[in-house]
């Protein structure tokens, strides 16, 4: 079969479903993806909501015969795509295939970790105590070992640390349990399976683990798409630097005393080690994030602080405590293998830490990380497009980026210059091809853009004000029913303040409940509003008259503060570019881009974008921003937008 057999008029698809709406624009694309299948080529494709991306990707990489990873973006994503498409696409497909969900490890249980939890359980709550009959019913009955099958266990769980297993700390074939392990056999069935549905988080995990030269978690593949591909350079960014944290050394103390409870050996020594360096490890990171708050600070600044003497003594004592361990350790007879792989671990640990310590690797940029109970030294790589390039463009051929927001001011060129595709300052680009698909819902008569040309500028002290002021009115004009979207947490609360004792609806905050349980509340009210900063710009869909009206504060350019972002900056700059227009304002078009995207979800969508920022209107790039957006009406007066509502949105 073609893809036009399939999916155009007349189709498969629309044989198979009575209510099938054929949309050109997704045969268009799974053509196009069928040809740089066909042509192994890549394929770069912006397809705005309500494309039916997925099925054209997922078609043609059926129809090519060849294995596929798709990797998404978020797990949300890649669960709803293994469980909603392709069971669809199986119950509908003339042939049988077999498609698998492949997760990191710390997803799975581990049947020796539950088996031991359930020997001699032990939790560090009442709460985590009352959830634990809830997983031992579903450890009965699990085939995949997927935590996500366990209906209301919470995403930060603490005993299911306990339950599963990194990879530093698998046994692997010397485990009992290894030939009917869960992540054993997902393993086993990728390695037969012509989908295989991953997210970048473990798409990257495998890429670096691939440069150690073992451990390879993915099987070999024929093609790969990036769905949601716009987090590409996130993600690897966190996978090609390297960590050190408070979790990390816990993790390892924890390892090594669970290890030796099962072996028949004197471990005296070796317990004076862990004490040593439980100690050492609360000095240090109790002196090196002494007096900060959650945020990220260049290592820089912290050594230049206040405790910024006392670290390094303090770091010394760290390394020290890994190396004695690691030494206690190797000298205790009778634990063979297992002395070598912790005292590898205490090893690899010392070694990140000198290293990010260090700091002189120009490649990279080093910081401090706080982030509630978690204290984290990072090394990031500035520049990841020389490795993309290779790692990526030069190793794969049938590729596919996607997302339905790639392109700002209508081309691919800040995408393609952060991973690596376009150097503008070498005159080079790599070979592949370009589409841009025409949007499928009617933004001029769904939507209007509303920004006050009069509201002060952000920076004006009067600005927050005028921001209340039509926050008020603009969520009494659509009787709720609204996003208030924030670049910070500080405007969020603030005007929070502010506002909310004056709205007549049900109003919910961010950090108050869940973001599962916030969306669900908002649902379920279709008169409520709920203020959210930047988990909320993205990834959440609410269609129908709930959601009519998204606010959004002010432009969200990151903060030049921010210490990858300023050595990012700083390395345009060096180069003879300007950072602002090739780095901060495309970045910060693209984040606008999925903010507006919360809006309109269906062709029955109608609704309001305000962006309470005047600079869209005085400023030179202002246009930049409107260029990036779709192709809605747009006003600078209340009134205006009053009558618009009136004719066009109001659903009752």
């Amino acid at each position: 079969m073609t893809v036009d057999e399939i999916l155009g008029q007349g189709g498969l698809m629309s044989r198979a479903l009575e209510r099938y709406e054929f949309r050109p624009q997704q045969l268009q694309m799974a053509n196009a993806v069928a040809e740089a299948f066909r042509r192994r080529r890549p394929l770069i494709v912006e397809a705005a909501t309500g494309t039916g991306k997925t099925l054209a990707y997922l078609v043609p990489a059926l129809l090519s015969g060849k294995r596929v990873v798709v990797s998404t973006g978020t797990k949300a994503l890649q669960e709803q795509l293994f469980h909603k498409d392709i069971p669809f696409l199986k119950e509908h497909w003339p042939s049988k295939f077999d498609a698998v969900l492949l997760k990191g490890r710390r997803n799975y249980l581990c049947k020796l970790r539950f088996e031991q939890m359930r020997e001699s359980p032990s939790f560090r709550t009442r709460e985590d105590a009352r959830l634990w009959p809830k997983v031992l019913s579903w450890a009965k009955y699990t085939q995949t070992g997927d935590r996500a099958e366990i209906q209301g266990l919470p995403d930060d769980y603490p005993t299911w640390n306990d339950l599963s297993v990194g990879a530093e700390a698998c046994l692997g074939q010397k485990c009992p349990h290894f030939e009917d392990c869960h992540i054993t056999t997902v393993r086993k069935q990728a390695a037969q399976a012509q989908i295989i549905v991953v997210n970048h988080h473990l798409f990257f995990a495998d890429l670096a683990i691939r440069d150690t030269g073992f451990g390879e978690i993915l099987p070999e593949f024929d093609a790969l798409v990036f769905d949601e591909a716009h987090h590409v350079e996130s993600v690897a960014t966190s996978y090609f630097g390297m960590q050190m944290s408070n979790f990390r050394i816990r993790e390892l103390i924890a390892d090594i005393t669970r290890a030796l409870e099962n072996e028949d050996v004197s471990t005296a020594h070796i317990d004076e080690g862990i004490e040593g360096l439980e100690n050492a490890s609360n000095a240090f990171f109790s002196v090196a994030t002494f007096g900060l708050y959650d945020g990220r600070y260049s290592m820089d600044e912290v050594m230049q602080g206040t405790a910024g003497p006392m670290i390094r003594p303090a770091a010394d004592n760290l390394i020290e405590a890994l190396d004695v361990l690691k030494g206690n350790i190797q000298r205790t007879a009778g634990l063979g293998e297992v002395a070598v792989r912790l005292a590898g671990r205490c090893a690899e640990q010392r070694s990140d830490l000198a290293f990010i310590l260090d700091g002189s690797d120009k490649k990279y940029v080093f910081f401090v990380e706080v982030r509630d109970k978690g204290f984290f030294l990072q090394a990031a790589p500035i520049d990841l497009a020389k490795l993309l390039r290779d790692k990526l463009l030069n190793a794969h051929d049938r590729l596919i980026f996607t997302s339905a927001t790639l392109a700002t001011d209508g081309n691919f060129d800040f995408f393609e210059e952060r991973i690596g595709i376009k150097n503008r300052f070498e005159n080079d680009e790599f070979p592949l091809d370009r589409m841009i698909l025409a949007p499928v819902f009617d933004y001029e008569n769904q939507a209007i853009v509303y920004v006050p040309r009069r509201l002060p500028a952000p920076n004006h002290p009067e600005w927050q004000d005028g921001v209340c002021t039509i926050v008020e009115y603009l969520i009494g004009l659509t009787e709720g029913r609204a996003f208030v979207l924030f670049t910070s947490y500080a405007n969020m609360n603030q005007v929070f303040e502010k506002v909310a004792p004056k709205i007549e609806h049900k109003v919910l905050k961010q950090g108050e409940k869940p973001k599962r349980e916030l969306l669900d509340e908002f649902r379920a009210d279709t008169h409520s509003v709920l203020f959210a900063t930047s988990s909320f710009w993205e990834g959440v869909d609410v269609e129908g008259e709930a959601l009519s009206l998204v606010i959004i504060d002010k432009l969200p350019f990151a903060s030049p503060s921010d210490p990858l972002t300023k050595a990012r900056l700083d390395l345009i700059d060096s180069k003879g570019g300007s950072s602002f227009s090739l780095f901060s304002v495309p970045s910060a078009a693209l984040t606008l881009k999925q903010g507006f995207g919360r809006l309109i979800r269906s062709k029955t969508d109608r609704g309001i974008v305000a962006i309470l920022d005047s600079r869209i209107v005085s400023k030179g790039y202002g246009r930049y921003f409107l260029n990036s957006l779709p192709p809605a009406r747009v006003a600078h007066n209340a009134s205006e937008v009053k009558s618009w509502w009136a004719e066009h949105g109001n659903p009752t």
